[in-house]
Order: structure tokens, then C-alpha cells, then sequence
């Protein structure tokens, strides 16, 4: 079981690292903002293995889960001007 826990939270650098070199492009490109699309990498990254890990010791309850689907909700609902 704990191993379990150490894939899933080895999992968020490496999913914010590649969102971030995605986001950045060629060092021979202009330079872009952050933009939503780091920002939907960032809050999935952090969802996803807090919930797998909630759900694994047996404590996810009803408000950590409206908590986590609020933020996926804000950040995949927003339609984005820039894209």
C-alpha cells in the first residue's frame, strides 16, 4: 500500500515538469504567461494522487471531494481567452 502512495506522489513533479517544458516551447520562441493550460496541469497534478491517496487510507469524505472537484471544476470549466 505504500508504495502505492509513493507512485502517486512521485507522479505530481514529473506531470508539472512536462506541463511546464510543454508550456515553454523552444528556447528560440517568444516567452508565454503561464496560461490556463499549466494552470489545468497544476490543479490535476495536485487532484489526482490527493484523492488516490484519500481513497486508499479509506478518508475520502464528502467535503475533501467537493473541495477537490470545486478546483477541477474552475479550472477545466473557465473558457480561456487566450486559446
Amino acid at each position: 500500500m505504500i508504495w502505492v502512495s509513493v507512485v502517486l506522489a512521485s507522479v505530481v513533479p514529473g506531470v508539472l515538469i512536462v506541463g511546464y517544458l510543454n508550456r515553454r516551447g523552444n528556447p528560440q520562441d517568444k516567452a508565454k504567461g503561464i496560461g490556463w493550460q499549466f494552470i489545468r496541469y497544476t490543479v490535476l497534478t495536485i487532484a489526482v494522487p490527493i484523492v488516490g491517496i484519500l481513497a486508499l487510507n479509506d478518508a475520502l469524505t464528502g467535503e475533501a471531494a467537493t473541495l477537490i472537484a470545486g478546483a477541477m471544476g474552475y479550472a477545466f470549466g473557465k473558457t480561456p481567452k487566450d486559446e
